[in-house]
């Protein structure tokens, strides 16, 4: 039977799949439900599932004919991000403030569908794992992340894969493939700036040293420090503030300040100039508001480039403009997103690809991360469109 028309006989019961774990998001290195869910679902393939790689990690083998061919891994993460849900859908997220915002959900659904229909089938001579990775988003600081983890734990000396692939659900149109050749997304530091200042009566601010007004010169500064700062003509370069933390009071003028940001780059120097630039700017800000100023780099972990295999991306090149005709793209820009997957692909040959969910007829920009009406990954209204599901494995 062919593959697509095999694919959409189960296609309700992949779409029941992914609404159950959409609806019961965990965050990194708790993903205990999520995990009993797809061993249960593997169990019942008939899988040799083996769990507890990384703490949450799931991974299940099917070895098919003589044993002797290739063996790849499949790998989809499981977590979800701190996040309250703000869609109206029947399986939005039970777990209040935690939400599959980044389409986790969809990645995981994906693979339980790919293991489901090469289990059934056996149509190939070879083994696939099918690596089921926590903690992507980001572990906590005196934690690695999942893939680094999983690494450590001896995941490639035990299973052994010969290569590896992985794909991320994004927010363009339904059914586009987008694949990049080469350094495809960036390398991200979290970096941490802490604040002291001397506290004092909101009526009286003189009395005091104010971390709030050098938390917003520090801000401002920090913004000039792609546009104005260093030269990123031929290296892309982010630094973005996600988080800031002060005060309890409206009439209290705080002693501390915290705040939090990424640094996104594909050049191990300019990445070392950014972390510079940031320092001096720190200390600036310091002399200037009489403040005590530290900086952190590198706050939980850093992940690396993540690299496609420019030979594989070749060899497989047919394969994916068949499974996507029309709607395969091999982009020449990379993304400032960045993935744990880059660990694994440090290892062994590796390639990652994103595939559009919008709903069909939404949003018309093949280019990742582009200006869009339609939500993207980490924000409260984030969707994947159900008819993406059966698509993907074909992809797959």
């Amino acid at each position: 039977m062919p593959i697509v028309n095999r694919i959409a006989e189960f296609e309700a019961e992949l779409i029941e799949w992914r609404h159950q774990l959409h609806k019961f998001p965990e965050l990194g290195f708790e993903e205990h439900q999520t995990a009993e869910f797809i061993a249960e679902k593997l169990n019942q393939m008939g899988l040799d599932v083996n769990r507890g790689l990384a703490g949450t990690g799931v991974v299940a083998t099917l070895t098919v004919g003589s044993g002797n061919g290739p063996k790849i891994g499949l790998r989809a993460d499981m977590d979800a991000l701190p996040i309250l849900e703000r869609s109206d859908f029947e399986h939005a997220s039970k777990n209040p403030g935690v939400m599959h915002a980044c389409g986790h959900d969809g990645h995981t659904t994906m693979l339980l569908g790919a293991a489901k229909y090469l289990a059934e089938t056996k149509n190939f001579d070879g083994t696939v794992q099918f690596i089921f990775q926590p903690a992507e988003e980001g572990p906590p600081e005196d934690e690695g992340g999942g893939a680094k983890m999983m690494l450590e734990e001896g995941i490639f000396e035990r299973y052994k894969p010969e290569v590896i692939f992985g794909l991320h659900v994004t927010n363009i149109p339904n059914g586009v493939l987008l694949v990049k050749s080469g350094p495809a997304m960036a390398a991200a530091s979290s970096y941490r700036i802490k604040i002291k200042g001397v506290q004092a009566h909101g009526s009286t601010p003189w009395a005091g040293i104010d971390p709030i007004m050098a938390t917003s010169q520090l801000i401002e500064s920090l913004n000039t420090v792609v546009s104005r700062r260093i030269n990123i003509i031929n290296n892309p370069a982010v630094v973005s503030v996600g988080m800031i933390k002060t005060g309890t009071r409206a009439n209290i003028i705080p002693e501390d300040s915290m705040l939090m940001g990424t640094i996104r780059t594909f050049d191990p120097k300019l990445r070392k100039e950014v972390y510079e630039e940031i320092e001096q700017i720190a200390a600036g800000v310091a002399v200037g508001t009489g403040t005590e100023i530290t900086v952190e780099f590198d706050v939980g972990g850093f992940y690396p480039v993540t690299v496609n295999n420019p030979d594989l991306v070749e060899k497989m090149k047919g394969s994916l403009m068949e499974a996507s005709p029309g709607k395969f793209y091999e982009s020449q820009i990379p993304v400032t997103g960045a993935e744990d997957f880059s660990y694994f692909s440090q290892e062994i040959p590796g390639l990652y690809f994103w595939l559009g969910v919008n709903r069909p007829g939404e949003g018309e920009s093949a280019n990742f991360g582009e200006r869009t009406d339609v939500p993207g990954n980490h924000s409260p209204y984030f969707i994947v469109d159900d008819s993406a599901l059966d698509l993907s494995l074909i992809h797959i």
